[in-house]
């Protein structure tokens, strides 16, 4: 196929259908807002809700047919799609079945510990009281529609249909979905009505196939930006740190760092190829990876070389951080990874389409893979791909997935850095070409939810970069990574705090729950826990116990109703340190100011009521 045959292939597609799916920048665009009612349906979940017989497949399909209302009748199955194991539970995803035919996203994620408890449980499925009218596209409809983009059949690499019932946000219709992968790196779906109407459609990325070959690990000396040149300068974009079309500006290249790298040697060639990374070539411009007779990759910003071993070095680094946590199951696989793809486009991406599922990174502006933070975001994908795979569908879900990218890439770059961390692609962005992110924002949730799955994604990444902050990047990475496993499709925020929680709960026994529940709250994820042991009685409440603890801010006691009576509050001997009477208060409000690091014993006493809890500050 000539250019502008192809061309035409890409201009087609891109018509058809807005690339919204795991890139990492983003513009005011509002086609960008995912507004779908598939997309914006809320997941119906439940935590700690019960325990199965044994923690089996079987079993726990047995258990949902038997107690989800939407899939009782014998016109109805389960099908069972992915399982997996994370350090505290085992977590099975299964799409509902009407009539044999699959319900479009109709999935059902359950989260088990090896006991058979059922430690949370993520209902999408379809209430189908009736049989949807209508009947499927025949096979012959569907294949004009694949015809109609695709004159020449040599355009396809692969192309599937599958009959399925598709909620229109009106109602339950008999469906066609079609998925096409296409030589020129698109991979998407559509589902098309009985009458050949597009109903829906979304950028799924692509993937292609080639053998790896087992080659031999080599150590190789190599240069590469640790993690941006802008950082290690400690300056800001703007001349002469600047990208002026990858030229080899002394300034930057003075920020190059020497590293040893584990690369293969194929006969008497070393290449950038290892068990869990593989610099290719799939996505256009074809640019060959960089290899080398000797074992040394040291090249500057304006060779190709560069962003190779650059990518390279991060996505090992990041994958051995992984591991040292313990998740010897995340990514296990070699990673394919084409530093100058994407068509040149100031973008990147992760695709799920295949095996191995593999990162593009794009030319445009800032070359992605000089900048890890483009890198490490990208393969935050593939960390939530490999801990639950095929469940990012749905807004907010996407909006998870996009502030995990982000809050992995700023605590990394931290991590070797603390320089402007506050901006994230701090070289990629930030600079004419794009605006870049931030992980300091001040959203909340729910009301500033925008439905626009980048803007949003600042709220989760922002709050882990708190928690980070506060209990420590490794904790909370582990801490996060395990509650991934029990992600599910349509999933939202507050759901997911749900599972960063327990996942505490689970692996430290809730040693971390106080600092991860008040930076949980501050933002609106969950309600506002109770006092240090989270104890409550119908006349008052105690609140921000952790604020009063650990931020020298105010704890507040919150009446029920107007009362009169005096509170006291002793130290560890029993000295009362505070006394304050009250007449006719609603709330009132303690500053740790003047009280030295301890545990404190109050006591609230009023014509109604006498009680006791505990405060602490540290």
């Amino acid at each position: 196929m000539n250019c502008n045959q192809l061309k035409g292939v890409v201009r087609i597609v891109i018509i058809l259908l807005p690339i919204y799916s795991f890139g990492q920048k983003i513009s005011n665009d509002e086609s960008l807002k995912n507004n779908h009612p598939v997309d914006l349906r809320k997941i119906v979940s439940s935590f700690d809700c019960g325990k199965i017989a044994a923690a089996d497949t079987s079993s726990a399909r047995n258990y949902l047919l038997q107690t989800i209302p939407n899939l009782k009748g014998k016109e109805f199955s389960l099908q069972f799609l992915e399982s997996k194991e994370s350090k505290t539970g085992l977590h099975y995803l299964y799409r509902q079945n009407y009539l044999g035919s699959p319900v479009y996203r109709g999935n059902v994620k359950i989260n088990l510990d090896r006991s058979g408890n059922i430690l949370s449980l993520f209902d999408n499925t379809y209430l189908i009281s009736e049989n949807p009218k209508g009947q499927f596209p025949s096979a012959e409809n569907s294949n004009a529609v694949i015809k109609k983009l695709y004159p020449e059949e040599k355009e396809i690499e692969r192309s599937m249909i599958e009959n399925l019932y598709f909620d229109t946000g009106e109602n339950l219709i008999p469906a066609s979905r079609i998925e096409i992968w296409d030589e020129s790196g698109n991979f998407f779906e559509l589902i098309i009505n009985s009458q050949t109407e597009v109903v829906y459609q979304r950028d799924l990325n692509t993937y292609f196939n080639r053998e790896i070959i087992t080659l031999t690990d080599t150590p190789a000396i190599a240069r590469i930006f640790n993690p941006d040149p802008l950082t290690t300068a400690g300056v800001t974009y703007g001349t002469p740190y600047e990208d002026a079309a990858d030229a080899d500006i002394s300034q930057l290249n003075m920020q190059r760092q020497q590293v040893t790298i584990d690369v293969s040697l194929e006969n008497d060639t070393f290449k950038l190829e290892g068990p869990y990374c593989i610099i290719s070539e799939h996505s256009i411009p074809d640019v060959v990876p960089v290899t080398s007779m000797t074992p040394d990759f040291e090249f500057t910003r304006s060779q190709d070389g560069f962003e190779d071993v650059n990518a390279f070095y991060h996505i090992n680094v990041y994958h051995d951080y992984v591991e040292q946590l313990g998740f010897n199951n995340i990514v296990n696989y070699g990673i394919w990874v084409d530093t100058h793809g994407m068509g040149g486009a100031d973008n990147s991406n992760f695709s799920a389409a295949g095996s191995p599922p593999r990162l593009s990174l794009g030319e445009g502006g800032v070359d992605d893979a000089e900048d890890a933070d483009v890198v490490v975001h990208e393969y935050g994908h593939a960390i939530s791909y490999s801990a639950a795979p095929g469940t990012n569908s749905g807004t907010e879900r996407n909006s998870i997935d996009e502030g995990l990218g982000d809050y992995f890439a700023a605590s990394y770059s931290k991590s070797i850095n603390p320089y402007n961390w506050e901006n994230i692609f701090s070289w990629d962005g930030h600079n004419e070409y794009w605006n870049g992110r931030v992980v300091v924002s001040s959203k909340h949730y729910p009301e500033n939810l925008m439905n626009q799955i980048y803007k949003d994604a600042e709220l989760w990444s922002s709050t882990m970069m708190q928690i980070s902050d506060d209990i420590g990047r490794e904790r909370t990475d582990e801490i996060l990574i395990e509650s991934m496993f029990s992600y599910s499709i349509n999933m939202t925020m507050p759901d997911a705090a749900n599972l960063l929680v327990q996942a505490d709960v689970l692996l430290n026994g809730g040693g971390y729950v106080n600092p991860i529940k008040y930076f949980l709250c501050s933002r609106g994820f969950i309600p506002c826990f109770i006092g240090i042991d989270e104890t409550s009685s119908d006349t008052f409440s105690v609140l921000n116990s952790y604020g009063f603890a650990a931020k020298n801010e105010n704890v507040v006691i919150q009446f029920s109703s107007p009362q009169i009576g005096n509170i006291e509050i002793a130290d560890a001997t029993g000295r009362i340190v505070y006394r304050e009477s009250f007449s006719a208060s609603s709330h009132l409000e303690i500053s740790p100011k003047s009280f030295v690091n301890g545990i404190y014993l109050t006591k609230i006493t009023s014509d109604n009521f006498s009680s006791c809890f505990r405060l602490m500050k540290w």
